[in-house]
Formats: structure tokens, C-alpha cells, sequence
């Protein structure tokens, strides 16, 4: 989750403002990042288009009292095309000691982050080559984590490191070489972190072995072997107590959770995955499918910064604080996003609302099946009050990180899946969703490993249209390419009402609209761009009592009331 940014640029209202977690008062802003440095899953140059990226080796010493860390950061390329170049980025922040290439020193270019290496040779399409990158100095502190991202330096009550990493928007060359983009993902990554004792150093995948460095320092070896996206590779240093615990999968696999906990707060943690982690898991493996990283570890870490779907180690920062959703709706929201952004990820920075949407989505549908329908249209309804309707939700062309995570993603998203799923029904809808995920329905025996995969949203357009066998192109033509939402419009004659939708550039929209006369529901069809209800002046109307359908209501604001409403806040 990329959360919605808060104060002057977006806010979701199922989330809080946090003041800035990155910084204290005493702290002067750091230098601004490069444009290109900061903006992850920008196009890739013509370089970096030669080489796929099979695995990443990252060696590193952490050192809390500079806020520094120095180490090595490793690429194993396999060449798609002849190249005598390689390109990685890293942010111009780092000193780079010396950059080998098949363990010979190499030329490099350097220009605002960029590096160019010069292979020495020419190598040719199918070859491998391997390059290390030995460099040090002190990473972007981050400015409000998670949404303007860096590295976290904080202290516990009792004065220890505290450190995190949160990179979605701005990418992994924050802290260290690396392609920066999500459309090139690894397939395994070894990461060792040495840190002072009394500390442990916690990332994704499956920690292999701690070793003692010296009298007063130890490494922790982690090996991630299953894709990833860049992004999600997250550092995590603190005073941590580790509990676990193992769940039995959908599929009969034996998972283990490992919660990585402040040490005053093992008990909260044990609690957390007792009352809240296990009927979420249970949820997500019912209605979609298995765990997808159940060979590696379904893992959380608490973090000073409010949260993240770092993969497998998902950051956990809100304090253990049970919310008035019933749940604790930050565990559940990066537990999507196992699903909805690591087991898929969009094929382009456009398509972010698979991610979001279906992610936000995920804790009205959990409270449906929890609590019932008194709690799900509690969620709706205060989400649809956040709605901007500023910017389409699928954006054209080349678009950055900022321009795509844009607050609409989820909320709106989110309603355009209630809506959906009111219209096909929920067999329907969550076979297309399972499709969506895994490439099949039929999800409960997969076993591991369990392919991840790149979507777009005309895949789930045309899984949609596939099962329902309808075409429902103009459903998403309008709720995802348009920025205002359809309104329905009503005329009252005399032993009638009539309805017709009025929507952007008059597109074609024939969604049906349920209806209450006199506490009789009943479902409208348009028929010829019109619903004509049999209804006098004397009958109690009321037009989608239910809120099934997702349009604009007087409610909420268009947008430039909407922007002037978020800048007050």
C-alpha cells in the first residue's frame, strides 16, 4: 500500500493523518532526490531494456549513531539483447567505491543517479554477467513515511535504533543498486545485514543463520526465492522479539508466521495474530485462494512508520489499537496486498488501482463476512464521502508515481468493485477475482511455489466479460477512464417516474437501478437509454436504497469543492 498522501495532496477516509515520522523537529530537511531517483517504475532506457535482472545480492552494515550504512550490492543480469552496458540506479547521495564486473574492476558513467557500466567486452543475448557495486553513505531520510519515503531513523522509549525502510513511490535506489522497476523482478535475493548486538536486522524471505561479527555485532542472512518487486525489499532494525506461530493453509501446507516485535510488546503482537491475523488469513485463503508466499513466511514487523506490503514482512506501525471497523484494519489491509500488488503487480504505473482498489476493498468485503451488512455499508459509506472525482482512475500514457497514486485509486476503486459485484453477483465476482490472482478459479489445492504474475486492467475486463458472458466494457469506459461519476437523473410525471443516466461525453451506460415504491425493492433495466418506474405522487420513491450502484449524489462535492474541502483539513 502506497497509502493515500495526506494534508495538501490526498487522503483516504479510512485513514488517518500521521504527523511526519521521519524527521524531529531538531532535523533539517535533507537535500531534495533526483526527479528520476525519486519517481520508481519510470520507462526503462534503452540499456536497461538489454538485461534481465535474475537475482540481487545486497551485503550491508547498518550504522545507527551516522544514520549511514556501506556495504555491496550485487546483480546477477542475464543479457536479452548483445550489450557491452549494463545500467542500475543508485541515488547520487552514495559514495561508490569501486564497481566490478565478473570480479574485474569496471568503468562506470554516473549522471544524477544513473550507472552506466561498461562490461568490458560485448556479451551476447542468453549470457550472464555479474556486477557489484561497493559504496556507503547516509539514504534519503524519510520526509512522512510511507508516503514520502526514504529511510526511517527513530529511537524506542528506551533509547534503542528503531530504523525502517519505506521506498513505493520514489524505489529501491534509495538504498541501494538496483533496476528500480517493478516490470523486472528478481527471481531470488540474498540480503545480509550486520548490525549492533542488542539489535536484529529484519527483510524479507526466510532468515538462514545469524552470525557473530567481532564481539559487538552480528549478520543476519536472509534469502528471498521468489520474485519480488524492487520496492517491497524493506530494511527493518530494532530491539525485536520474534513470535511464532504456524497456521495450516487452504492447501494443507504447514505456514509459518513470524511477527517481529518491539520486546515491550510481545504480548500485543501474540494477541494481534490470536484475535485478528488468523481470521484474516482465513478469510483472504477462503475467497481467493492459498497464502501465496507460504514456502517463505507470512511475516510482519512493527515499524515507526504507519505501514507497508513490504512482501513477506509487511510493516505493521498502528500501535495495536483494535479500530471501530472491529478489526485492525492495517493488518488487513497489507495482508491484500499479498495478493493485490505482490502476487499480482500492475503491468504499468497506470493500472495502480489493482492494487488499491481490490486492497481497499478487501476490509469492507472482511467485515461483510465478519459482521454483516450494517458494518460493510458503514465502510462504503465513509469511503464514498472521500470520493475527489478530480482524475480518471486509469490514466493514458507515461505517467509518474505521483500522478498514479492518486486517492480516487481507492476509494473509487473500491466502489467500482461493490458495484461490480452487485451487478454479476458474488460467484461471479470472486471467480474472476481468483482468475485475476492465480490465472484459474479453482485455487484451493495450488501448491508451492505459486507463480506471481503482471495484470492490466483490460485482464480483468475481459475475465469479467469472459464468465459473465456480457460485455461490460462500458461499466469500466466510465467509472475507470472518466474523472466525474455518472449521475442519474429524474423526471417526475404524473403517474410515472423516469430516469435516464447522464454521463461524461454522454457515454453509453445502461447499468440497472434497483428501486423502493412503498418498501417494494425491485431491479430497473434501462430500456432505450431510459427506466421508467410506475410511481405517483402520492408513492414513497426511494432510488437505490441500498447504495448498490455507484453515481454521484449531492453528498459529496464535485471537484473543485472537493480540493478546497482537502486543503482545509
Amino acid at each position: 500500500m502506497r497509502f493515500a498522501k495526506p494534508a495538501k495532496t490526498t487522503k483516504n477516509p479510512l485513514w488517518t493523518l500521521f504527523p511526519l515520522l521521519g524527521l524531529t523537529a531538531c532535523q533539517q530537511l535533507p537535500p531534495p532526490l533526483d526527479p528520476l531517483i525519486g519517481d520508481t517504475g519510470q520507462p526503462l532506457s534503452d540499456v536497461a531494456q538489454r538485461a534481465d535482472v535474475k537475482a540481487y545480492d545486497l551485503n550491508l552494515e547498518i550504522f545507527p549513531d551516522k544514520k549511514s550504512i556501506k556495504g555491496t550490492g550485487s546483480t546477477e543480469f542475464l543479457l536479452l539483447k548483445d550489450s557491452a552496458q549494463v545500467e542500475l540506479k543508485l541515488d547520487s547521495r552514495f559514495d561508490i567505491e569501486r564497481v566490478l564486473v565478473n570480479g574485474q574492476a569496471s568503468y562506470f558513467q554516473r549522471t544524477d543517479g544513473i550507472l552506466t557500466i561498461d562490461l568490458g567486452k560485448t556479451f551476447h543475448q542468453g549470457e550472464q554477467v555479474t556486477v557489484d557495486v561497493y559504496y556507503s553513505g547516509q539514504p534519503h531520510i524519510a520526509l512522512n513515511a510511507p508516503w514520502a519515503g526514504g529511510t526511517v531513523w527513530q529511537q524506542t522509549e528506551d533509547g534503542k535504533p528503531w530504523i525502517a525502510t519505506a521506498v513505493q513511490g520514489e524505489g529501491c535506489d534509495l538504498f541501494w543498486p538496483c533496476k528500480d522497476h517493478f516490470g523486472d523482478k528478481a527471481d531470488s535475493m540474498r540480503i545480509r545485514l550486520t548490525v549492533p548486538k542488542g539489535l536484529s536486522a529484519v527483510t524479507n524471505g526466510v532468515l538462514q543463520e545469524i552470525t557473530p561479527v567481532g564481539d559487538d555485532k552480528l549478520q543476519f542472512d536472509w534469502l528471498l526465492s521468489v520474485p519480488a518487486s524492487d520496492y517491497n525489499i524493506a530494511l527493518n532494525i530494532g530491539p525485536f522479539t520474534k513470535v511464532e506461530q504456524t497456521y495450516t493453509g487452504i492447501n494443507g501446507t504447514q505456514v509459518p508466521i513470524e511477527f517481529w516485535a518491539l520486546n515491550e510488546n510481545v504480548e500485543k503482537a501474540q494477541q494481534l495474530i490470536d484475535n485478528d491475523l488468523r481470521q484474516q488469513i482465513e478469510f483472504y485463503e477462503r475467497q481467493l485462494g492459498p497464502y501465496p508466499w507460504g514456502d517463505q513466511k507470512l511475516g510482519f514487523v512493527e515499524t515507526p512508520h504507519l505501514g507497508m506490503e513490504h512482501q513477506t514482512i509487511n510493516a505493521y506501525g498502528k500501535k495495536y489499537k483494535r479500530d471501530e471497523y472491529g478489526f485492525d484494519w492495517l493488518l488487513q489491509h497489507e495482508l491484500a496486498h499479498e495478493w493485490f500488488g505482490n502476487l499480482i503487480t500492475h503491468e504499468k504505473l497506470n493500472d495502480a488501482w489493482l492494487h488499491e482498489g481490490f486492497g481497499l476493498y478487501m476490509q469492507p468485503a472482511y467485515s461483510l463476512d465478519h459482521f454483516g451488512s450494517a458494518a460493510y455499508n458503514y465502510s462504503m459509506y465513509k469511503s464514498y464521502l472521500g470520493l475527489m472525482n478530480c482524475k480518471p482512475i486509469v490514466l493514458d500514457g507515461d505517467i509518474t508515481s505521483e500522478q498514479a497514486f492518486n486517492s480516487d485509486i481507492y476509494g473509487k476503486g473500491g466502489w467500482i468493485l461493490h458495484t461490480l459485484r452487485w451487478l454479476i453477483g458474488d460467484k461471479l465476482f470472486w471467480q474472476a477475482t481468483r482468475e485475476l490472482l492465480y490465472g484459474t478459479a479453482n485455487t484451493s489445492s495450488l501448491t508451492y511455489p505459486i507463480a506471481s504474475r503482471y495484470r492490466n486492467t483490460q485482464d480483468f475486463i475481459n475475465i469479467v466479460n469472459r464468465l459473465t458472458d456480457k460485455d461490460y466494457n462500458w461499466l469500466f469506459d466510465v467509472y475507470l477512464k472518466k474523472a466525474e461519476l455518472p449521475e442519474l437523473v429524474q423526471q417526475t410525471q404524473e403517474q410515472s417516474m423516469v430516469l435516464t443516466w447522464k454521463t461524461p461525453e454522454n457515454l453509453r451506460f445502461p447499468m440497472p437501478v434497483p428501486v423502493s415504491v412503498n418498501g417494494h425493492l425491485k431491479v430497473y433495466q434501462p430500456v432505450n437509454g431510459k427506466i421508467t418506474v410506475a410511481a405517483s405522487e402520492n408513492d414513497h420513491v426511494v432510488i437505490d436504497p441500498e447504495m448498490k450502484v455507484l453515481r454521484y449524489l449531492p453528498i459529496i462535492g464535485q471537484c473543485e469543492e472537493n480540493t478546497e474541502k482537502r486543503k482545509k483539513r
